[in-house]
């Protein structure tokens, strides 16, 4: 089964209607490695798409964030914007560059840290967030 299969099926099962805008948008997401503003997937898309809308791109970002398809990522630099990427079930944080804003995603090394908090506090830690900044090579 191929990856348009499956994001067409995962949005069955969700409820969410399948439409072009809906696919397109996801299958761009998948193939990036690096997390999308709204604006970046706009962009992308509006020249195989030109009735594309930056508004219907914004709708349906936030719908799939609320059904959990998609998680929404703030990254403070010098202004506040949000990014996002498909949860495609792999855990992982980020490591972002303060000048040019590169991001890079990282394996999540917390796990052991996690179960040890949890142990010595008794509470079940249902998630938990890191974000590095720092300067890339490129920057520094």
């Amino acid at each position: 089964m191929n990856q348009k299969v499956d994001l067409e099926e995962k949005l069955k099962e969700l409820g969410i209607r399948v439409t072009r805008q809906r696919l397109e948008i996801l299958n761009l997401m998948a193939a990036q490695n690096t997390p999308l503003t709204a604006a970046d997937i706009f962009d992308k898309l509006k020249k195989s798409n030109p009735k594309l809308r930056l508004s219907t791109v914004y709708r349906n970002l936030n719908k799939f964030v609320e059904n959990n398809l998609v998680s929404k990522i703030e990254i403070k630099m010098d202004k506040k914007e949000s990014y996002f990427e498909l949860l495609q079930g792999n855990h992982h944080h980020h490591l972002i560059c303060l000048k040019c804003g590169k991001i890079i995603p990282l394996k999540c090394p917390l796990k052991n840290y996690e179960n040890k908090i949890s142990q010595q506090t008794n509470y079940q830690i249902v998630e938990h967030r890191l974000k590095l900044y720092g300067l890339c090579p490129d920057c520094k």
